[in-house]
């Protein structure tokens, strides 16, 4: 039952590392499920020494968690302060490296975007429209890729409205940060329309691209009933790491960049969107309401983004970072 509670991605990443563990547990004939804490310590110091950074170790922690029985004295893996002070120590030894600068930039991908071959997006390919779409849509909700390809165009899943798309993942799914006392809401999409009159901005409208791909698509998925679907014979389902790839091609596609440079990942678009709100002024409840993170703590660390304005604030920082492209701006926004 506890283990139904977790996402297939976490079962799948636990299992690989107490793989690890009980591998560790045999080679000392320790009990892996009732090891004393000084075993835990000791295996947590393994991994440590093997260059993972301190997140990974805090990672096998919870894996472990999972399947140990707890110690004598009442605590147990998740609880036991000497465990916390070990990673502590961890942390300190090995600090985490954070870049101040984005790892590709925001203005340059919209730019490629906007041009041919992804527009006019009549003539746009299939593929090409894909990449467009899924890029937009990643960025202008700053949500993770499991919740995209839980998306679906099943009644009561997909709503066009007079001022965007709201879009509700598939309820089988489970959010990395949903709990009992948190469920993140539904997605929401504003037009480009909300926010801006200028004529060509439209070209960047994540709502436009999402409408142009369910045309496209409508005659090609049979009975899928997910929202992106591959973009060849037969047109099943996308997976997680297709999502990630069209992602990940809008970004490589932007000229000048140097390939020796690091390698962009569709997580990245997640933080640069939500940074990109930040200092475009929407307040930070906002952005974590619509990045569905609990605490400010998980986007301060790792990134440093309704009702239906609040929402349509976060794809409109998003949004008005398109205008930083142009030459020429013709007029100014509101945004």
């Amino acid at each position: 039952m506890a283990a139904q509670g977790r996402r297939d991605s976490t079962l799948r990443l636990y299992d690989s590392r107490l793989g690890l563990y009980r591998e560790w547990c045999a080679n000392r004939q320790v009990p892996p499920a009732s090891s004393a804490i000084g075993d835990v310590a000791d295996f947590l110091l393994y991994v440590f020494h093997l260059g993972r950074q301190v997140n990974t170790v805090r990672g096998y922690r919870s894996a472990i968690a999972a399947i140990h029985e707890g110690f004598p004295n009442g605590t147990s893996v998740s609880t036991a302060r000497p465990l916390d002070w070990l990673l502590r120590k961890m942390a300190r030894d090995r600090p985490r490296v954070r870049s101040l600068a984005p790892p590709w930039d925001m203005a340059a991908v919209l730019r490629v975007l906007a041009a041919p071959p992804f527009e006019p997006l009549q003539s746009c390919s299939l593929h090409q429209l894909a990449i467009k779409t899924a890029f937009l849509l990643a960025a202008s909700s700053a949500r993770r890729r499991g919740a995209l390809h839980a998306l679906s165009i099943l009644p009561g899943h997909l709503r066009f409205e007079p001022h965007g798309a709201r879009l509700v993942p598939d309820p089988s799914f489970l959010s990395k940060t949903q709990t009992l006392d948190f469920v993140p809401a539904p997605i929401f999409i504003a037009a480009i329309s909300e926010f801006s009159g200028v004529e060509g901005d439209e070209v960047w409208c994540p709502v436009r691209a999402l409408r142009a791909y369910l045309k496209r698509t409508r005659p090609l998925r049979g009975e899928c009933s997910s929202l992106f679907v591959i973009s060849r014979r037969p047109y099943t389902r996308a997976s997680k790491d297709t999502i990630s790839r069209w992602i990940t091609e809008a970004i490589c596609l932007v000229p000048g960049r140097d390939p020796s440079g690091s390698t962009p990942r569709a997580h990245d678009v997640r933080g640069v969107a939500s940074s990109l709100a930040l200092f475009a002024g929407v307040p930070l409840g906002e952005i974590l309401q619509a990045a569905t993170w609990r605490s400010p703590n998980t986007f301060i660390s790792a990134y440093l983004r309704d009702p239906l304005r609040l929402e349509a604030r976060m794809a409109s920082a998003f949004l008005s970072s398109s205008r930083s492209g142009r030459d020429q701006p013709s007029s100014s926004s509101q945004f």
